[in-house]
């Protein structure tokens, strides 16, 4: 037959009864604290997984978007090449034009400059020619002048280099005719090398023979 001590434990059986329930309080206590630990700890890892994503997601849009820029650059620089190359045929087009035109352009001037007449002279910008006037009333040249005066015996150029020989009546026919490739748009650094008295006996005159240098351009 079963029975049951409703009655309080007093003495030793009492003792050995109290340890035992603290003993479950506190592993209560701490499973609690694990459970709560534990899930800190997920919701801390999902946190920073979730940024974690968050920033391999944005490096992966700046790679592509580092690729898309690098393809555009490539791009870039083939069509700069194709323009410098493009930009270098034009310059030896408008050289060999120049080089084929060029001469005969030279000759006329120079037919002009020993030419006289209304539009004679030099080829010049008339704006720039009326400032040389008003800052040198003796800049310019002379309309006047008797082209007759002067005639050219030798053109010679090389790689646009120019040496002109002649004979002039006077010293002063030889400066006329400096003053008028200087300030001509095709001649620069007009240089006079030297000049020679020649006396001619057939007319019984004095003539000036002259050499000078210069660069042309076109």
């Amino acid at each position: 037959m079963i029975r049951i001590n409703l009655l309080p434990q007093t003495g030793k059986s009492a003792r050995l009864a109290g340890p035992s329930g603290s003993s479950q309080l506190w592993a209560g206590i701490y499973l609690f604290a694990t459970v709560v630990w534990g899930i800190g700890l997920a919701v801390l890892y999902l946190s920073f997984q979730s940024t974690l994503e968050e920033k391999q997601e944005a490096n992966r849009t700046l790679d592509a978007d580092i690729q898309r820029l690098e393809t555009k650059s490539a791009r870039l620089e083939e069509v700069r090449s194709q323009l410098e190359a493009s930009r270098q045929l034009q310059e030896v087009v408008a050289e060999l034009n120049r080089a084929r035109t060029g001469p005969t352009r030279l000759m006329l001037e120079l037919s002009k400059v020993l030419s006289s007449g209304p539009r004679s002279g030099p080829t010049i910008d008339p704006e720039r020619l009326e400032q040389l006037r008003h800052d040198n009333p003796h800049a310019g040249f002379n309309p006047g002048w008797d082209v007759h005066r002067l005639w050219l015996t030798s053109f010679t150029e090389n790689n646009r280099d120019c040496t002109i020989r002649g004979t002039g009546r006077s010293n002063e026919d030889v400066a006329e005719f400096l003053r008028r490739l200087a300030l001509s748009d095709l001649f620069e650094t007009v240089t006079l090398q030297r000049t020679q008295s020649q006396a001619n006996s057939d007319v019984g005159l004095d003539f000036i023979n002259f050499e000078l240098a210069c660069k042309v351009r076109y």
